[in-house]
């Protein structure tokens, strides 16, 4: 079922930004995708309750090369991303995005906290 983007907009944004906060203090896994750090994802977002398909590392990966610079625009399109390949509801986009993105792209991900 395809939903409308119109629930990802400033609140999300925000809330990927508080996720990313919680999740740094939890995840210290370096950047590099390699199997380690991939379990780590999968067990990060399974303890958040976050399913997000067959292939969620997959998932996470390409969201990160959608994030671009990781500017708002960049952050938008990831959640749009996310939104049209998995059926997550806002809440558990959020989670996912935020911790996809502190494992597999942070340097695209500004803190400024």
């Amino acid at each position: 079922m395809r939903r409308t983007a119109e629930f990802i907009g400033t609140r999300t944004i925000g809330a990927v930004a508080a996720v990313l906060l919680t999740v740094s203090t939890v995840l210290a896994a370096p950047a590099v995708a390699d199997e380690q750090t991939d379990q780590q994802f999968l067990s990060v977002i399974a303890e958040h309750g976050v399913q997000a398909g067959d292939d969620p590392v997959g998932l996470a990966q390409t969201m990160c090369r959608k994030l671009g610079n990781g500017g708002k625009k960049g952050v938008q399109t990831a959640l749009t991303y996310i939104q049209d390949n998995t059926d997550l509801d806002s809440e558990g986009i959020s989670t996912f995005a935020g911790i996809a993105a502190q494992v597999y792209c942070p340097d695209k991900v500004k803190n400024d906290g």
